[in-house]
């Protein structure tokens, strides 16, 4: 853990958590788990115990303050010992944590579209593979077009909703606007989400804010994978 204060670090976010291992090779350890956009990533409560994902953060773009959507949650740690405890995703997509090769029991990948880190391996991360990162998303939204229903602008997949058209990317492609086109566009970015080996993964970068959009614009909006 290299920000021991548990603070964001600007432009990097927040850090993992620490693993326990008793130091013999042939003792059980616990991985600790990915930081989130929200929080820090937990640490491994003791050798037998992953650590659980730091959390996502919540935007109202595209529901509505009524439904939140949370997003780039940490990966939680694996685990060696076949009875112990594998840590659990940080809310909004992160992967859990593994112990073995069962499907109840494997590590998961971050969810797709959320930038979340993926899951912690078991046995050092090789006999039970740790989970891939989550790929990312990018959303902008501004006011509706005059016509209820009628976007003003191309690109992704195209929602309405609290008179505001929505363009969803969750794979690259061109966002367009026409002539006539002058508006504060919001946006929220979320980047891939990290993969893992023992400890999770740890989010992708998140940033959000409003941008002047004008007239006759083609811009490509890059999507990236999960790590």
């Amino acid at each position: 853990n290299r920000n021991p204060s548990n603070s964001p670090v600007p432009n990097q976010g927040y850090p993992g958590g620490n693993s326990i291992s008793p130091g013999s090779p042939n003792e059980n350890y616990g991985g600790g788990a990915g930081g989130g956009a929200g929080s820090v990533g937990g640490n491994a409560a003791d050798p037998s115990t992953g650590g659980t994902g730091g959390s996502g953060k919540a935007s109202v773009i595209t529901r509505g303050p009524a439904n939140p959507v949370t997003r780039a949650g940490g990966g939680g740690g694996g685990i060696q010992d076949p009875g112990g405890t594998i840590g659990s995703g940080g809310p909004g997509g992160g992967g859990r944590g593994g112990k073995s090769t069962v499907d109840t029991d494997r590590a998961y990948s971050g969810d797709l579209s959320t930038g979340s880190g993926g899951g912690g391996g078991g046995t050092e991360g090789r006999n039970v593979p740790a989970g891939n990162g989550g790929s990312g998303i990018v959303v902008v939204r501004y006011q509706i077009g005059e016509l209820s229903g009628t976007a003003k602008a191309t690109g992704g997949a195209i929602s309405f909703y609290g008179g505001k058209t929505i363009h969803t990317f969750t794979s690259t492609g061109p966002f367009q606007t026409p002539g006539t086109f002058s508006e504060t566009c919001e946006y929220v970015v979320v980047g891939g989400g990290g993969g893992a080996f023992t400890g999770g993964g740890g989010a992708g970068g998140y940033r959000t804010g409003t941008t002047p959009i004008g007239s006759s614009v083609n811009y490509t909006i890059t999507v990236g994978a999960g790590g």
